[in-house]
């Protein structure tokens, strides 16, 4: 049976790498061996939050972007006295940047949905003309035409209802609340920095095994599940709750139904839970 493809950029080792790098300075500094203080300022910690993130997400995350210009920003100015001018203008600036990225994303997602709709009215059209019965045809056409609106209603926007086979949502100072209908879900990726996600996949389906990336930080998200899916927990949680609350029923879970949730919590919360 075919299986769905795994990512393998698990930040979990990357994250092991970090910790062992702290450790050995840590060390060093106890031994007076001498190397640069900057190496263990709290800037550092937003680099390399940027850096794990950036990594997991295949250089394409903006939230990853954004923690790694941060670390910068500020170890460049505290440590190394480049004084840019902009310490008091750097939060209205990221707030700036955050609501251009929402924006962009939103205009994204209305492009695809319209190029979708256009596609389905010129088969919808060229179907008509087939020569099939025009009452029994009207009638198909609107009750798909209506299912289809509905879908188009359910995958716009953030929160809400979606028919798409993959999810993708960045929670950034913000709550989320997503239900997905999918009867072929393929994964994908969750991050809450400093806001909560709130998933719903018992509606959803599929066959084999996905994996679904989360990362959170300062954030929580919440995944409720079918009861019969093989939910496997491989997530590295730092100062941060891990909690598997599903119902424990041996003899319904699905062995072709495999779920890997995968990432990394820091500071914040990941609570899974079936019905």
């Amino acid at each position: 049976m075919k299986r769905n493809r795994i990512n393998n950029n698990d930040g979990g080792m990357i994250f092991g790498f970090i910790i062992l790098a702290v450790g050995v300075l840590i060390l060093l500094r106890k031994l007076d061996v001498f190397y640069p203080d900057w190496l263990l300022s709290w800037p550092m910690i937003l680099i390399a939050i940027g850096v794990i993130t950036l990594v997991k997400h295949e250089f394409k995350s903006f939230f990853g972007v954004l923690m790694l210009g941060l670390g910068l920003f500020f170890l460049l100015e505290r440590e190394f006295n480049f004084h840019f001018g902009l310490q008091r203008f750097i939060f209205p600036i990221a707030l700036i940047m955050v609501g251009i990225y929402l924006i962009t994303q939103k205009r994204k997602e209305q492009q695809v949905l319209s190029d979708i709709q256009d596609k389905i009215r010129a088969k919808s059209t060229s179907s008509s003309t087939l020569g099939e019965d025009y009452n029994k045809g009207e009638k198909t056409s609107f009750t798909n035409q209506s299912a289809q609106e509905k879908s188009y209603v359910g995958m716009s926007g953030v929160s809400g209802t979606s028919y798409s086979d993959s999810v993708s949502i960045d929670s950034i100072m913000s709550g989320i609340n997503k239900r997905m209908l999918t009867k072929n879900f393929q994964g994908g990726k969750l991050t809450a920095a400093f806001g909560g996600i709130d998933l719903d996949l018992t509606q959803s389906d599929f066959s084999g095994m996905v994996t679904l990336q989360v990362d959170v930080i300062f954030g929580a998200i919440k995944l409720v599940v079918p009861p019969h899916w093989d939910v496997r927990v491989e997530v590295t949680n730092i100062a941060a709750g891990v909690e598997d609350k599903r119902v424990y029923r041996q003899s319904e879970v699905d062995q072709d139904k495999v779920l890997v949730v995968r990432g990394t919590v820091f500071f914040g919360g990941l609570e899974i839970k079936s019905y």
